[in-house]
């Protein structure tokens, strides 16, 4: 039985509970009701201005926290007005280029403010060589590039986040396979033979050219200064003639302790079809009328050929013909993609700071089994010794493997089967050697590589004006390539038995730096710095190769390099070393706060040179003007900024290998009669074939004379902004001219040696260059930035040499004269580019066509004979008789016919913001450069419409195998396109950290090569500085997701 006091007393606790909840419930009632009382609400009024009292236009005024966005914007008096605002709310005060400002109502109708510039905007600093300087201080021509803008673009290095992103700077990236680099010129090229890559210098380690740039993970840096005139640049000397980009990484801020973890995952797919024969029949049908146009028996008839490989007939194919492979389903992925995965910590106290950061990389070709993987970290500690001694350290570590054994003949005829009947490969004769299939799975071609940055400063702040900075850098490089040749499907196989590669290379890089800065103000109106310093950096470099061929077993290829003759096996290896010694020294001085000057002086001696050359001096000097700080300037009420500079300066190069100035005698192996023989120097012969004078080996004269290259360029730029900062502008014009040109000279043969190295020549490039940066909408919710770049280069080859020293040709009908350069191209028997004085580098020469022959008696008419005449030939122009040769067209008939070189470039950067939401666009254009397109006529794409008597087209010939081209005109395009580069979405969520596990999480997907707009008739015309197109495959349109969490 249970117990009524126990239920009376249970009745009377829940009585209790329900009264407390009843309790509860009603105050907070209470108390919500009181919060959600509305406020007292008011009018607020007032003006904005500056410092000087200038009235404001455009600021936003805003009541912070509000639930529904409560604002306005300053009118042209500066005044402004809101009306149903609490009486004790904050009103936010913000404008571009001035330091936001909050101000408490506390009841108050009228709120005067004013507001000052943003100290922080005006005093950004940029890194230049050896120190920095305030952006508003800069004497030079420097771009600035801040990472922030693209981090969410994918690239696999820092090349790719440069395109299109600084004036003056053209990045070709003519290479889409895994792992490929690009192409970087600042402001044209300097040089003809030595180095046009400017000088990478990573937290302040002159690390080389542009292709050093691989080690460095795009995530773990923070800014990119690129120094393009003289004055910027020659602080550098020696290395800074082609400019210099300086790269500054991430460290960790002050009293913060933070974790992130950046993911991104990219999809490629090709941005256009490919262009392959999808019909048989077709195909087929327009081989036999080639063969027959051009003398030969047609291949598609139902028989064996030559070589004994069965071609079917055009009714079969069209009937009971079955094979059909898609060898470009064979060759090529079908979505590759790439991984991008970057964890860092950073921390810091008061003594010690660090940054630490891991990437791995992965990238999936295009070709199958074409793979591009990379990995490392990135360590930067700082610490503080004492409060006036610091310690700098810095370790970056790269490891890369590159797996490149696919083949590129998706182009095969589909009517080849891939596997015989007993399951080998099918090869249509013994030199059948474009079999993608078996390449892949046979050949080997794999590449390892390591590298590692090493770093370390100490900083002593001597006096409050005096700082003394001495720092090492230490860079080891290593690279494996193994080769291996299969007997049968590969030519270097076939032809020596199978054949395997082992290539070993290994460079060193030590540079010791030591240099004191000083800053001083007098008077308040003088400010001078003076900075100087010495550098030693010496340069080493291993190369070693081994090669076996014979083998017996092919079952481990280069694995075993014991199984090749050992008869046939050759090892080689080469070694270099250089050293370069510098002394140099800037002054800067400004006066009131408007006017500036630089003085900059280094002295390099360089162990590449000889006796009589081995020392230069490369002086500079800029002035500016800050001329809206005269009052007549600012009675204009137009400026925000108005500054004039004006600089010249000195540079040099020496981007040549070492021992050019020496005698240098080479050795090599041949094999002759069974035995191999050993080659030394040029002309002799040392073995047991008893013959002198046989084999010759290049080598080269000595140049005690050699000299340095020299760069000389004076730069006028102004910068500009107005309307409170929201458009900035800054224009240059430039003139740079190369001079003593480093070139190889071809010598007699009676001499005994190929060629010599000599100074020889000048080139010039001239160019404007033009940035404007454009806040459209900047309020607390929205957002509308635009940077439009544009950039113009004329390039022009002054001088070659004496033409009877230098070999140069002269053209008969203009007497210019010229050298030819580049590849000899057998599809025309020709050099497609020459050097040519008074024009541009690299232009083409060749013939001027007037469209197709259409009879023979036109193709007679025209100056031609023979095969060149008949209808449906190109109607080359006769623009020569000066050689007696009247209306015949032969050699004379050349003419400069393209130029690679563009008129201008640009780029356009749309970036909007809604809220936490942004979002992108940017575009690449290219204007007036000529591509040679080796892909006119004959691919699938345009066959069909080639020139027959029923279709006498002028615009293609006709087919015909053997045809004996002849570079001309007709095979150069206009390479011009607008590229839209990225397409950028993404969402961040800013978040308390007491509340949640991270404080910032960013969501965002990205594209890449959306859309090209070109007139272009091939896959992309997009090609090296040489201008030529040889097909491959389409650019890679890329899609990204990712994100980036901060803990």
């Amino acid at each position: 039985m249970k117990n009524p006091k126990v239920k009376k007393m249970s009745m009377g606790l829940l009585s209790l509970k329900m009264l407390f909840v009843y309790f509860l419930l009603g105050s907070l009632c209470a108390v919500n009701a009181a919060v959600n009382q509305d406020p007292v609400k008011i009018t607020v009024s007032g003006t904005v201005s500056d410092t000087k009292g200038e009235p404001l236009i455009g600021v936003s005024v805003v009541l912070k926290n509000a639930s529904v966005h409560t604002g306005t914007i300053t009118d042209i008096d500066g005044k402004y007005s809101l009306s149903s605002v609490p009486a004790n709310g904050i009103l936010e005060f913000s404008n571009v280029g001035m330091a936001k400002q909050e101000v408490t109502i506390n009841g108050k109708t009228s709120i005067n403010v004013v507001m000052k510039d943003d100290a922080v905007l005006l005093g950004e600093t940029v890194v230049i060589g050896y120190g920095s300087v305030k952006k508003s201080d800069l004497t030079g021509s420097v771009a600035s590039i801040k990472t922030d803008v693209i981090s969410d673009i994918p690239a696999n290095s820092v090349e790719g986040l440069l395109q299109g992103r600084a004036a003056g700077v053209q990045v070709i990236n003519s290479s889409q396979d895994p792992g490929s680099g690009a192409t970087v010129r600042i402001r044209g090229n300097s040089s003809l033979r030595g180095s046009n890559s400017p000088l990478i210098v990573v937290d302040g380690f002159p690390l080389g050219d542009a292709g050093d740039l691989k080690q460095i993970n795009t995530d773990d840096i923070v800014s990119m200064e690129v120094l393009k005139d003289a004055s910027a640049s020659a602080i550098y000397g020696s290395r800074g003639a082609n400019g210099v980009i300086i790269v500054t990484t991430r460290r960790a801020k002050k009293g913060t302790t933070t974790v992130s973890v950046k993911q991104q995952l990219t999809f490629s797919e090709f941005s256009t079809k490919l262009d392959l024969w999808r019909d048989p029949v077709l195909m087929a049908m327009l081989n036999n009328e080639s063969r027959i146009n051009g003398g030969e028996q047609p291949l598609y008839v139902g028989a064996n050929n030559s070589a004994g490989v069965y071609y079917p007939s055009i009714e079969e194919l069209q009937t009971t013909w079955a094979t059909n492979t898609r060898w470009d389903d064979l060759v090529f992925r079908n979505t590759p993609m790439s991984n991008n995965t970057t964890i860092s910590v950073a921390s810091s106290n008061e003594k010690t700071s660090f940054n630490l950061s891991a990437n791995y990389y992965t990238d999936m070709g295009m070709y199958k089994d074409d793979n591009y993987t990379k990995g490392g970290y990135n360590l930067n500690v700082d610490h503080n010794i004492f409060d006036n001694f610091k310690i700098r350290a810095s370790n970056i570590l790269y490891l890369g493997n590159r797996d490149n054994n696919g083949w590129t003949a998706y182009w095969r005829n589909p009517i080849y089967p891939v596997y015989n009947e007993d399951g080998s490969y099918w090869q249509a004769n013994n030199t059948d050697y474009d079999h993608p299939i078996a390449l892949r799975e046979l050949k080997e071609n794999k590449t390892k590589m390591l590298d590692v940055i090493s770093s370390a400063a100490l900083e002593w702040q001597i006096l409050p004006v005096l700082k003394l900075t001495s720092q090492m850098n230490y860079k080891y490089g290593k690279s494996t390539n193994d080769q291996y040749f299969p007997k049968k499907y590969t030519q270097a196989g076939n032809e020596n038995g199978g054949r395997g590669i082992i290539g070993n290379t290994e460079s060193q890089n030590f540079v010791s730096e030591t240099f004191a800065n000083y800053s001083q103000t007098f008077n308040e109106k003088h400010e001078i710095g003076i900075m100087a310093g010495h550098s030693y950096e010496w340069y080493q470099y291993r190369d070693s190769y081994l090669t076996a061929s014979g083998f017996v077993n092919e079952a481990l290829g280069n694995e075993n390099m014991g199984a090749g003759e050992q008869a046939k096996n050759l090892l080689s290896n080469g070694f270099s070393k250089s050293q370069l010694l510098s002394y140099m020294g800037r002054l800067n001085y400004t006066f009131d706060n408007r006017y500036l000057a630089t003085l900059t002086f280094r002295a390099d001696g360089s162990s590449k040179f000889g006796k009589n050359n081995k020392w230069a001096y490369f002086p500079s000097g800029a002035l500016s003007w800050k001329a809206h700080e005269e009052e007549f300037v600012k009675n204009w009420k137009v400026f925000d900024e108005l500054k004039f500079r004006l600089s010249y300066g000195i540079s040099g190069n020496q981007g040549i290998s070492p021992y050019q100035t020496l005698s240098r005698y080479g050795t090599t192996k041949y094999y002759n009669e069974g035995q191999w023989v050993t080659a030394i120097g040029p002309g002799y012969v040392s073995g047991n074939t008893g013959q002198d004078g046989i084999y010759k080996v290049w080598s080269g004269i000595p140049n005690p004379d050699l000299k340095w290259e020299t760069t000389s360029q004076w730069n006028l730029g102004v910068d500009m902004a107005f309307f409170n900062r929201r458009l900035t502008t800054t224009l240059d014009v430039y003139n740079k001219e190369t001079s003593d040109l480093l070139r190889e000279r071809n010598l007699a043969l009676s001499s005994g040696y190929d060629r010599m190295w000599v100074n020889d020549g000048k080139i010039r490039n001239r160019g404007f260059e033009a940035t404007f940066n454009g806040i459209i909408i900047d309020t607390k919710d929205w957002g509308l930035d635009a940077t439009f770049i544009f950039s113009m280069n004329r390039n022009k080859v002054l001088d070659l040499g004496s033409s009877l020293e230098s070999g140069l040709i002269t053209d008969p009908r203009t007497g210019m004269e010229y050298e030819v350069i580049g590849n000899l191209r057998e599809q025309y028997r020709a050099y497609t580019n020459i050097l040519a004085i008074g024009q541009p580098i690299n232009v083409f020469y060749g013939y001027k066509t007037n469209g197709i022959i259409q009879s023979l008696q036109e193709g007679l008419d025209a100056g031609l004979t023979g095969d060149y005449a008949q209808p449906g030939e190109f109607k080359y122009v006769n623009i020569y008789d000066g050689d007696g040769t009247v209306g015949v067209i032969n050699e004379n008939d050349r003419c400069i016919i393209g130029d690679p070189n563009p008129d201008f470039t640009t780029s356009l950067n749309l970036a909007f913001r809604w809220k936490n939401l942004d979002a992108s666009i940017f575009l690449n254009g290219v204007f007036g450069n000529d591509v040679l397109n080796t892909k006119m006529f004959g691919d699938p794409h345009n066959a069909a419409f080639r020139w027959t008597p029923d279709n006498p087209t002028n615009k293609y010939p006709r087919l015909r195998s053997n045809r004996q081209t002849m570079l001309s005109d007709y095979w150069i395009e206009d390479g011009s396109f607008v590229r839209i580069q990225n397409l950028s979405v993404g969402y961040t969520f800013k978040l308390p950290k007491q509340k949640v596990f991270a404080e910032r999480v960013r969501l965002y997907m990205n594209a890449s090569n959306l859309y090209t707009f070109s007139k272009f008739d091939g896959y992309d015309p997009e090609v090296d500085q040489t201008g030529i197109y040889t097909g491959g495959y389409p650019r890679l349109r890329k899609w990204t997701v990712g994100f980036d969490i901060t803990f």
